[in-house]
């Protein structure tokens, strides 16, 4: 063993030892090719230094090292053949490598060297870089070693920071001006282009230019690194004449190489990068419904924006002579007669005053319209992102009238918006969950390897020594004493291996970390003992006893409570600071302040000496709490030296209240999450990082096309890109979505729009892919991270749910034994004192006894939860409630547990249980053995009447009747006039209604009884909602008879009644389910808006401190203080000839921070993403109290609005749209759990239920003319021709264009129409009637073949039909038809949208009854186009609120103190409106709709849609309308029957996963169908749908086994029909031939399978024949010639297995 240990101390001996043993490893047990060690590890097709130095050394210590003899000696070792080809095996047969081995002085070795030197630029290889660098060139080689070298990377990212920073410091001035500070700037350019163009030289150098493999161009990034290099050396060449601006910008891509060097954006960037292919079909489908609307609005309002009034009596063209009157900008009108504008309600000109004239350039300077394809599709790109699409649809209703466009816009708005852009999001989430996915499974599949590699090297290694000690043993120099050694060492190392592997792994044991902190300290024992036996010693001994009782103390709950009471006192006084405030409440806040710091201190330096350092900083409150307090101590000394300088950051200590769910039941599901959210911090962090390059990028670049660009005559408007932070702001606001036309609209005209020039157009595309890239993909990924991760959480709360139903379960069985041995007596009440022998979890559930047998084994093995997991629907199915046990449970004890006097029930109390679970079904209940009001028994003739009457079929049908009638009425009550004689007659009907509502609840309340038993009346939430309606009504109804109609009281009581709609939902399953949906989500969302709402009060107390006092403003912005803003000014009016005279006012901004309430609201208007860059301008304006904004004073406030949208609409407001997809996700498999079904299941089960064949029409006799007719119109060919004349007709109607005027906004000069236009409308008109004259040629070839009813049998034949009609009535009258798109509607859908309209039902009668009678203000956002005048006006505002349009101006219009309409009688005054509803009405609507039910659309895309994500090769319902395709290729007329061998051939055409593919091999397509086992008729046919259900049973294994299984599987497979699809279930023809019954699989009748059995039987027979053939006749030669070797004597001792051992 001394022998060894000096061989083992040897470096130069053991290195090739350690690496002789790696390469043996990964010779004989492959490991992970990605997990290798550093001898010998390849940098670029080159071995490394500690591999090729020790090539030549060694084959006698690998020898020794593998050895497999024990005797052996290290001479015979040396001849082991293996070993020596694995000693060469690494250095020989590769390309261009190199022999580094020591010199041997043989010829082989020279020879080797002589081939592999070159010269320079020469060399064998075939990859040179530029045709002259070889691999072995010393330039080449140099420049690798460079661009390899770590330093030099990070030398080029500095560069590229550096060029970023000086990119950001050039302020753009108008007309090409340059700061001095710019001009220094761009001398710098050089020096970037010089570093950047070097670098590139270097890679083509080493890595070649583009034509091998790994070659510079091949790679994305060296692209972009290329083009940006070409485009500075251009920019620099060129003349100064031309403008490279353009080309300039690509400098701003530079920045995109950071991505490339971090490399914790793999899950991000990948789960985008793969999303590519999805996200490109989807993009697809939204440029398509794109064309579609915009070549439908180009028929409806080409040319309609272009009318204007303009003055009598001028003949400019400039807006200066266009009239406005009293609206609040240019509002187009109509063309037509006066009269004719009355009529279509379009907007008309004052007569006398204004004509209508067609001269306008349009709204937003002629670029929102529909004149040709390119602004069409802009425009209604523009509206399907939901901004400012308002304004496009009453620019259409003045235009030509309000009563056709809703159909056009709502269409587009939910079809685009809520639908097809919600793709997107599907898309991203599925790819991100599967690449999160993919990463951990690669993540743990390295780390098991690297763990496996390390294990080999060590078995290797371990496994030489134990060699070479067995040699050394062997050997006859060693002595007994270096044997002794040797045995004792091995002893040792087996004792160290077994400690080894009992030690727990750190990652199971979670206190390891203050294990190994123990062991750090120093010297800590000898302080110890110092302590104990010192001078001290009484003095140590009294401080650990006073520690101890701190340590008491602080982890008892009075000191708990107490630390939760004053955080929230501290909470409250900071909440309580507003504008205006006392002096004394001033000076109270600012002393309470040190005391509650002061307080915070205490307690953090109290838990530091009881639990002492280490262990205070373990929790990660604490360190909050350390942290918020260290930060409150810099920000008091902060506010000390600077008067009012307090940031808030002290209101952070509101968190601490947080702690409270520790002591409720949701601290488990909230704990989860946000451990979910720390475990992808890495994602959002990263994905933050990505956001941050993407809108730094985009703020350069925005800067080099629009710097300067945006100083118009009418001022700078507040996002432009002059500065790099303004930039910054555009672009994050661009991001958000808000108002994002607008900057495109200024980005537009910045680069010429109004003077003809339309280049300007160009530069929408900059916006158009901000918005799609960064609002529809980077934001989404935010989303897509949510669900992830709400998912991940519920997971975990599952699994610890399950865990402590198991323990409990586990707990009670044991006490249930112990009952059981006692004698069987059972214990009800536990009154024992609490000990580990008698306490349970819960006593309330272990009163009760609840026995199962398959839980007995559970007894012997606590830690097995199998049991417990998998009785967990049962128990979730049988809880137990607040009166006892439910019914089921009540059975399962007296049918499980001997009867005796403690354990019996009286029957009663589970009846009502049972009636109550009845209520909600479809057949009659019976009468509750109760009594009701203690009045009416059982047996009472009038409870019986009126339960006979409450269950008659019709009763909810016709109480159905009635709401539907009473709904219809208060929908057409006039809401301005409330004497109007409609609403008399509606008052009528109104009585009639509330008498029906309280006969039903009068009848309901004697058969169920008021309260006070089960089942009764008001222990239905329904029943309470029914009975406030009644009470509310009739109590309304006294009253109004009592001549108090005008109180407020009586007036909401009223508007109660449109919670009647509400009824309708326990009367429709579907729609309750929905329901139940939407309420389940509010109950998930319940904990995370308490955070929600704590978030919001701290960032509102910070905003409040910093922004109180400061949005006041002078309407003379010359003013800046209270004092000054006296008097009167004069104002310039836009459109307006001469100023006007108006008085001084010093106003508030309607949104401020003055208070908690008004910052609250505030933040959650910014919170919705709209107003905000109002309110964001406003703050960075702000300058003191009390005083007037100073444009840009202080731009650091923008971090502000930063964080808050980071936290609040990139992060909460996904976590709740996150909940409500999971909930409707869980919902719809909760019904799926029992059946033991998945969702994919289900949807092709359902497919294959209601599938049918189709007929492909063909004439019998085929010599006749309508059979060639149907030949040619069936043919490819005349299919590609259609297609064909289809494309060219959409590209003719992108054609068509309107060029009314041509206007020089600036001088009012017209230009000339284009005489060509009228001859380019011919020629369209011309094409268009050729194209309808060949679709109607289709049309009418396609009636002659098919007939009548074979055509319009197909729906795309209809179709086509209803299109050829409406073109030939276009061309007859030259007016527009209609263009029609259908869209497959999902089956949740109509429901969702059911309980939509229900909600914009509800809000939309009580704005009208609020609000209705405000007067109309074009000046404000209650004008004639958005009120609440009636039902249909209502329920539009209420969606344009819910689709985020501006809804924050429409709350304001609707505020206390508005003027009344003249109609409603009403004295000036009297005001209307009222703030506290109208803030309380939009706030909820605006949390209902946008939050919760527009949410439901995503809901639903993202469960319908989950295939685009899903794996291809997973059998869908997407997949199967092939089957039915190629069915009736066979199959023509429909009969449903085709033969077996059709059906074969027929899946082999068909690709997998739907068929068997050609590819398949004959065996395995066999075996497929053997276990289809179709049914065969005495005509050799199978059926189509036993042949689809069974081609779909077999491919997704849905209750498949064994073959002694299969009949009860068939058995189960019908109950489950049966159940799940009851309908089709009860056609017993329909389930045969789903699940054919076993009589038709048995004994006499023929089965698929029995044929490809026997086919199978017969090919395998077919060949072992063959095989037995070859052997014979190869036994025959054989022998043959051995008679022939041996003569004519054969020999006597023939081996007989010889022949066989040669075979």
């Amino acid at each position: 063993m001394l022998y060894l240990e000096g061989l083992l101390d040897n470096e130069e001996i053991l290195k090739p030892v350690h690496h002789a043993s790696k390469k043996s490893a990964q010779l004989y047990h492959q490991p992970a090719p990605r997990a290798e060690h550093h001898s010998g590890k390849k940098i670029n097709g080159e071995q490394s230094d500690a591999e090729s130095n020790n090539g030549g050394l060694e084959a006698e210590s690998v020898r020794v090292c593998t050895t497999d003899q024990p005797g052996a000696t290290v001479s015979n070792v040396g001849l082991s053949t293996p070993m020596a080809n694995f000693t060469v095996g690494g250095h020989e047969g590769q390309d261009g490598g190199e022999y580094w081995g020591p010199s041997d002085g043989s010829l082989r070795h020279f020879a080797k060297k002589a081939a592999d030197i070159s010269l320079p630029g020469t060399g064998g290889s075939s990859s040179r870089s530029l045709f002259i660098f070889s691999e072995e060139n010393f330039i080449r080689k140099y420049a690798k070693i460079i661009i390899e070298w770590g330093p030099f990377e990070y030398m080029v990212l500095l560069t590229i920071i550096a060029n970023c920073i000086v990119l950001a410091l050039e302020e753009h001035l108008p007309k090409d001006d340059k700061t001095p500070l710019a001009v220094q700037l761009e001398e710098t350019e050089i020096y970037f282009v010089v570093i950047f163009l070097v670098e590139a030289l270097l890679k083509i150098v080493a890595l070649g230019f583009v034509l091998h493999k790994g070659a510079y161009l091949r790679n994305i990034w060296n692209i972009m690194d290329f083009v940006v290099v070409v485009t500075g050396i251009i920019t620099m060449a060129a003349s100064s004449q031309l403008d490279l601006r353009t080309l300039r910008a690509v400098r701003v891509l530079r920045p995109l190489k950071l991505v490339s060097g971090i490399p914790s954006l793999q899950v991000v960037l990948k789960s985008i990068i793969r999303a590519m292919t999805p996200l490109l079909q989807v993009c697809l489908l939204v440029i398509f419904a794109i064309i579609i609307f915009a070549i439908v609005g180009l028929e409806f309002y080409s040319g309609a924006f272009k009318n204007a009034c303009f003055k009598i009596g001028t003949k400019g063209n400039s807006e200066d002579d266009i009239y406005i009157g009293d609206e609040a900008n240019i509002r187009p009108c109509s063309s037509g007669s006066p009269s004719s504008a009355d009529l279509n309600g379009a907007f008309k000109c004052q007569e006398n005053i204004s004509v209508c004239r067609g001269r306008w350039v349009g709204p937003y300077f002629g670029i929102t319209n529909f004149d040709n394809i390119a602004y069409a599709m802009l425009t209604v790109f523009q509206c399907i992102t939901m901004e400012g699409w308002t304004e496009v649809l009453y620019y259409t209703n003045d235009a030509i009238g309000p009563y056709i466009n809703w159909l056009y816009f709502y269409p587009l708005i939910i079809l685009g918006s809520f639908f097809m852009l919600n793709l997107v999001l599907g898309v991203l989430s599925g790819e991100f969950a599967k690449e999160r996915l993919r990463v951990e499974n690669r993540r743990s599949y390295i780390k098991l390897r690297r763990q496996q590699q390390i294990d080999m090297e060590l078995s290797g290694y371990l496994e030489w020594i134990c060699k070479a000690e067995e040699v050394i043993l062997n050997e006859d120099r060693t002595t007994d004493e270096d044997k002794l050694r040797i045995m004792e060492a091995r002893k040792r190392a087996a004792t160290k291996m077994k400690k080894i592997g009992k030690e727990p792994s750190d990652e199971n044991n979670e206190d390891n970390d203050s294990d190994l902190l123990s062991d750090i300290n120093i010297g800590r024992s000898n302080i110890q003992n110092r302590k104990q036996t010192g001078r001290c010693a009484a003095f140590w001994k009294a401080e650990k006893h006073f520690r101890f009782s701190l340590r008491r103390l602080v982890k008892s709950q009075p000191f708990y409570w107490t630390v939760i009471v004053l955080v929230f006192l501290n909470t409250v006084c900071t909440a309580s600071e507003h504008y205006g405030q006392p002096k004394w409440h001033e000076e109270f806040l600012y002393y309470t302040e040190f005391v509650f710091l002061g307080l915070f201190i205490f307690e953090m330096l109290i838990k530091m000496y009881g639990l002492g350092v280490r262990i205070y900083f373990q929790s990660s409150f604490n360190i909050f709490d350390c942290g918020v307090i260290i930060v409150s101590i810099i920000e008091v000394i902060w506010s000390y030296y600077k008067d009012g300088a307090s940031f808030g950051i002290s209101t952070l200590r509101a968190l601490r209240l947080l702690r409270v769910f520790k002591v409720t039941r949701y601290w488990s599901s909230l704990r989860n999450l946000v451990v979910s959210l720390l475990s992808s911090m890495r994602s959002i962090v990263s994905l933050l990082f990505l956001l941050f390059l993407f809108i730094l990028i985009f703020a350069l670049l925005g800067m080099q096309l629009f710097g300067g660009e945006m100083n118009f005559d009418d001022g700078r408007p507040p996002a432009h890109f002059d500065t790099f932070p303004i930039a910054l702001l555009t672009v994050f606001q661009i991001l958000t979505g808000a108002d994002w036309n607008e900057v495109m609209y200024n980005g537009i005209r910045a680069h010429g729009i109004e003077d003809g020039d339309k280049k300007g157009m160009f530069y929408s595309i900059y916006f158009i892919i901000l918005v799609v890239f960064g609002n529809y993909t980077l934001l989404n990924v935010f989303l897509a991270i949510a669900v992830d991760n709400l998912t991940n959480a519920q997971e975990m709360t599952a699994a610890e749910e399950e865990e402590e139903v198991g323990r409990k379960e586990r707990n009670k069985h044991e006490k249930e034994l112990m009952e059981e041995t006692s004698g069987g007596q059972q214990v009800t009440v536990n009154i024992c004192p609490p000990s580990p022998a008698n306490n349970e979890e819960n006593p309330k559930i272990s009163n009760f006894n609840y026995k199962d047998s398959n839980h007995q084994n559970d007894l012997k093995n606590n830690k097995n939860t199998a049991n417990a997991v998998t009785k967990k629907s049962n128990i979730s199915q049988n809880q137990f409630d607040n009166d006892g046990l439910d019914t089921e449970n009540n059975d399962l004890v007296n049918n499980n547990i001997p009867r005796d006097s403690n354990n019996s029930e009286d029957p009663p109390p589970q009846a009502p249980k049972q009636e109550e679970e009845g209520a909600f079904g479809s057949g009659p209940r019976p009468m509750l053995p109760y009594s009701s009001m203690f009045i009416f028994g059982p047996k009472n003739p009038i409870r019986r009447f009126c339960h006979f009457v409450v269950n008659l079929r019709y009763f909810d049908l016709f109480i159905m009747i009635v709401i539907c009638a009473s709904s219809f009425a208060l929908a057409t009550e006039e809401p301005v006039n409330e004497d109007a004689f409609r609403n008399k007659i509606l008052n009528y009907f109104d009585y009639v209604f509330t008498i029906v509502f309280t006969v039903e609840m009068i009848l309901k309340v004697i058969d169920l009884g008021v309260f006070l038993h089960p089942g009764s009346y008001c222990r239905n939430l329904w029943n309470i909602l029914d009975a406030t309606v009644v009470i509310c009504a009739v109590v309304a109804f006294f009253f109004d008879d009592t001549a108090s109609k005008n109180l407020n009281t009586i007036k909401s009581m009223r508007v109660l009644r449109v919670l009647r709609p509400l009824k309708t939902i326990n009367r429709v399953p579907k729609l309750k389910a929905v329901f139940d949906c939407v309420v389940n989500s509010l109950k998930n969302v319940a904990n995370i808006l308490i955070v929600y709402m704590l978030f919001q009060l701290i960032f509102a107390v910070i905003a409040v401190q910093l922004f109180k006092g400061k949005f006041f403003y002078c309407t003379d912005e010359s003013k800046s203080t209270e004092e000054e803003c006296r008097g009167q000014f004069f104002s310039y009016e836009e459109f307006e000839d001469t100023p006007s005279v108006e008085n001084r006012e010093w106003l508030r901004r309607d949104f401020h921070y003055d208070n908690l309430f008004e910052a609250m609201l505030t933040l959650f208007t910014v919170t919705t993403g709209e107003g905000w860059p109002g309110i964001l301008h406003n703050s960075m304006d702000s300058t003191y109290e009390d005083q007037g904004p100073k444009p840009g004073n202080r731009m650091e406030m923008a971090i502000f609005y930063v964080v808050f949208f980071i936290v609040f609409p990139f992060f909460f407001v996904n976590i709740f749209v996150a909940l409500i997809i999971i909930t409707f996700q869980d919902q719809g498999e909760a019904e799926l759990e029992d059946a033991q079904l998945d969702k994919n299941q289900k949807q092709c089960i359902d497919f294959a239920v209601n599938a049918r064949p189709t007929s492909r029409y063909m004439p019998k006799n085929k010599k006749t003319i309508k059979y060639k007719i149907w030949r040619l119109v069936v043919s490819t060919k005349f299919e590609y021709f259609v297609m064909t004349l289809i494309a060219l007709n959409t590209i003719v109607l992108m054609m068509k264009f309107s060029n009314k005027s041509s206007v020089d906004m600036g001088q009012g000069i017209e230009f000339q129409k284009n005489p060509e236009q009228p001859k380019y409308e011919r020629v369209l008109i011309s094409i268009n009637i050729i194209f309808t004259t060949l679709f109607t040629i289709e049309c009418v070839l396609k009636l002659l073949a098919f007939g009548i009813k074979n055509y319009f049998h197909d729906p795309w034949n209809v179709f086509d039909f209803i299109t050829v009609v409406g073109s030939i009535i276009d061309v007859l009258v030259n007016e527009f038809g209609s263009t029609y798109s259908s869209f497959n509607s999902f089956k949740a859908l109509p429901y969702v949208c059911l309980l939509i309209l229900m909600l914009f039902f509800i809000y939309a009668i009580i704005g009208m009854q609020v609000f209705g009678n405000i007067k109309l203000d074009s000046h404000t956002d209650l004008n004639r186009h958005n009120n609440f005048r009636n039902f249909l006006y209502a329920l539009m505002l209420l969606f344009r609120c819910a689709t985020g349009e501006n809804w924050q101006a429409i709350m304001i219009a609707c505020l206390s103190g508005q003027t009344c309409d003249p109609e409603s009688n009403l004295e000036p005054p009297k005001t209307c409106g009222s703030s506290a509803i109208a803030y309380v009405y939009f706030v909820s609507f605006m949390f209902l709709s946008s939050f919760l039910m527009l949410n439901l659309f995503v809901a639903v895309i993202m469960d319908n849609f989950d295939y685009l994500t899903r794996d291809s090769s997973i059998l869908g319902p997407h997949h199967l309308d092939e089957f039915v395709r190629e069915w009736a290729e066979i199959d023509p007329g429909a009969t449903g029957r085709i033969h077996y061998q059709d059906m074969y051939e027929m899946l082999k055409n068909i690709e997998p996963p739907v068929g068997f593919g050609k590819k398949c091999p004959i065996k395995f397509a066999y075996r497929k169908l053997i276990r289809m086992n179709m049914p065969v008729a005495s005509d050799n046919t199978v059926h189509f749908t036993t042949t689809l259900f069974a081609l779909i049973r077999e491919s997704l294994s849905i209750k498949m086994g064994p073959v002694e299984e299969m009949d009860k599987l068939d058995d189960e497979l019908r109950e489950l029909i049966r159940k799940m699809w009851p309908v089709q279930a009860r056609k017993k023809k329909l389930l045969n031939l789903l699940v054919p019954p076993n009589s038709e699989l048995n004994d006499n009748h023929m089965t698929v399978g029995k044929i490809y059995v026997g086919l199978i039987i017969a090919e395998n027979w077919r060949a072992y024949k063959s095989s037995q053939s070859k052997m014979n006749n190869l036994k025959m030669v054989e022998d043959k010639e051995e008679v022939s070797n041996h003569g004519d004597t054969p020999s006597a001792d023939i081996d007989p297995n010889s022949a066989t051992t040669s075979v």
